[in-house]
C-alpha cells in the first residue's frame, strides 16, 4: 500500500467512513501522478482499467478527501496534498506550463495579508488559492 493510500484509509476509518474499492482506485491515480486531474479523467482513467465508477460516485470521494484535508481542489482540477497536517488557509502550487506538473509550496504572507485586507477593505479573508505558472526544473532545461 503506498504512503497516500495509508493516509486516505487510516483518515477515512477515523471518520467512521467505509473504504472502498473506488476510495482505493482513486486514491491510486491521485498518487500515480504530479498533475492536477478532473474528476472525469479520474472517471475516465477507472473505465478504461475496467473499473468504471459513476462521477456522482468519484466527486463525493473527492469532497470528502479535501474535507479532510488529503487532496486540494486546483482550478478545477484535483491533487495530493504534500502535508495534510499543515492546515494553513492558504495553499499554493508552482504549476509547469510546459509538463502540466504541480508543486505545492508553503508562503508564510496570509496574516500580514489578512490585517491589510482588514484596515483597508473591511474585508474578512477566510482562505487564498494561489497557482504561480512557469516552466519546473525539468522542462527548463
Amino acid at each position: 500500500m503506498n504512503d497516500f493510500l495509508e493516509s486516505v484509509h487510516k483518515s477515512f476509518v477515523g471518520h467512521g467512513w467505509r473504504v472502498t474499492a473506488g476510495v482505493r482506485n482513486i486514491a491510486n491515480i491521485l498518487s500515480s501522478t504530479k498533475k492536477p486531474i478532473t474528476s472525469a479523467e479520474i472517471c475516465a482513467t477507472l473505465d478504461k482499467a475496467g473499473r468504471p465508477i459513476d462521477l456522482t460516485t468519484v466527486y463525493r470521494i473527492l469532497e470528502r478527501m479535501v474535507a479532510i484535508n488529503l487532496i486540494h481542489t486546483l482550478n478545477g482540477k484535483f491533487i495530493i496534498c504534500s502535508d495534510p497536517s499543515n492546515r494553513q488557509d492558504s495553499h499554493h502550487f508552482l504549476l509547469c506550463d510546459d509538463c502540466g506538473e504541480a508543486e505545492e509550496i508553503f508562503l508564510d504572507y496570509f496574516p500580514s495579508i489578512e490585517q491589510q485586507l482588514k484596515r483597508e477593505k473591511k474585508f474578512s479573508l477566510r482562505e487564498v488559492n494561489m497557482s504561480f505558472h512557469g516552466l519546473c526544473s525539468n522542462c527548463k532545461q
